[in-house]
């Protein structure tokens, strides 16, 4: 039953679905005419507020670009390429295979979504070079499944905002402790339930007949390897600086004293900006040389060519969202309905919708929680909820967002069409679990 829904909705995303830029403008254009039917806004506010949209989220697309290129830049260090090729051995069968790369999954979301993005991707190749019996569309599927449970871990984007001081909202909201939010037993409830779930429903996916395993073009994943010295005798003395060890560890070494120092100051508070931090940090050491690591640099540059082109369109998506009001005639449009029981319901329904057009946690927080938190005073509901539904709903959109999947697929080297028809089932598991969370504990 589970294979004959999985293959419609393979054959469905084949058959149907484009390239991620190519989805990325025919939102825009969706959104454009939504704006313009729904909100007294003229074409030429719409292309303004596109326009002026377009660079808004530069930092963040830099951000997320450094976090796949230096955790690329990492893996591809020979050091590490040894490791994943030595744990992806631990599984012998496929099913074993799928149960090891799920659960490892679900475990590197849970501490920081960027480890998870990278990692996983890693543990999908070397998977696929050493367990040739295993369908390679599966693998990725497991490597990919534990950003659904991102918003419940350790580096949730809403709830690290509102528990930092200064943060936008803490005038109105004041600081929520991570003891309501992440740590909260409805959060626990539903992150701990997919966790369990998610790698065994990618399991049932597996093909049933031998004939329908795709296995992977060994010659797409071919090892990463840095380069090699240059032999003594051609030395010179740009050459012997470029690959001194005296120079890359010291470096090394000033990296990891300043970590020290802030872990020490912080504790374990890690964001966006320290991991990248660490991952640079991590890489020089495991690569030796200064050169090796800019040349690895160098070549996991194109592995973030997706979100450097895509990632501005989306900002320019959240430009008309906002700027023409129609992100609020959405979301009110659900919490006109809503209860102060059916409140973080309502929440979690609009991000969920607000996910598919602005794929970014924090980015529509920004946009939605000016216009809910007013409305959930009225009704008397609990910041928390409110920031939890958008958080809940932005997560489990995840395992089916053209846009987090493309750091997964230029590592996998795999097809779009080839993951969403799976992760589909995924995204319907996970609805139900949120909102079972969300109905039962409040």
């Amino acid at each position: 039953m589970i294979n004959r829904v999985l293959m419609f909705f393979v054959n469905l995303m084949q058959r149907y679905l484009p390239d991620p830029f190519t989805i990325v403008w025919v939102i825009t254009l969706f959104v454009g005419v939504m704006a313009l039917i729904i909100t007294p806004t003229t074409p030429m506010a719409v292309v303004e507020y596109w326009g002026k949209g377009f660079f808004d989220i530069l930092a963040f697309a830099m951000q997320m670009s450094l976090v796949l290129i230096t955790g690329y830049a990492l893996a591809s260090a020979n050091v590490v390429q040894r490791f994943l090729k030595r744990i992806v051995l631990i599984p012998k069968t496929p099913t074993q295979t799928i149960l090891f790369i799920g659960f490892a999954s679900m475990a590197l979301y849970y501490f920081n979504w960027g480890l998870g993005l990278i990692a996983g991707g890693f543990l999908a190749r070397e998977a696929a070079k050493q367990h040739r019996d295993t369908d390679f569309r599966v693998l990725v599927t497991a490597a990919f499944s534990g950003i659904i449970i991102t918003h419940g871990g350790l580096s949730a984007s809403v709830p690290l905002v509102i528990n930092t001081k200064g943060h936008f909202l803490e005038n109105q909201i004041g600081l929520v402790p991570l003891s309501q939010t992440i740590f909260h037993p409805q959060t626990l409830f539903i992150t701990i339930t997919l966790a369990i779930l998610i790698p065994l429903v990618c399991l049932l996916m597996l093909p049933k007949k031998k004939e329908d395993i795709v296995i992977a073009d060994l010659s797409l994943l071919e090892d990463i390897k840095g380069p090699e010295a240059a032999a003594e005798s051609e030395q010179y003395l740009a050459d012997k600086m470029d690959h001194s060890r005296i120079l890359n560890y010291s470096l090394g070494i000033a990296g990891l004293f300043y970590l020290g120092s802030y872990f020490m100051k912080n504790g374990f508070n890690l964001n966006v900006n320290i991991l990248i931090f660490m991952f640079i940090v991590l890489g020089i050491l495991a690569h030796g040389t200064l050169l090796n690591y800019a040349k690895a640099i160098s070549k996991g540059t194109s592995t973030a060519s997706g979100i450097i082109l895509q990632f501005p369109f989306y900002a320019g998506i959240m430009g008309i969202m906002h700027g023409s009001g129609l992100v609020h005639v959405i979301s009110n449009l659900l919490l006109s309905v809503s209860t102060y029981e059916t409140f973080e319901l309502a929440c979690y329904f609009s991000s969920l919708i607000i996910s598919i057009f602005v794929p970014s946690a924090g980015g529509h927080w920004v946009v939605q929680a000016p216009f809910m938190l007013p409305a959930a005073a009225t009704l008397g509901v609990e910041p928390w909820k409110v920031a939890m539904g958008v958080a809940w709903g932005e997560s489990i959109w995840n395992v089916v967002c053209p846009f987090w999947a493309l750091p997964l697929l230029a590592i996998a080297n795999m097809s779009l069409r080839d993951l969403i028809g799976f992760s589909v089932l995924l995204f319907i598991l996970g609805n139900i679990v949120a909102i079972t969370g969300i109905l039962l504990i409040h």
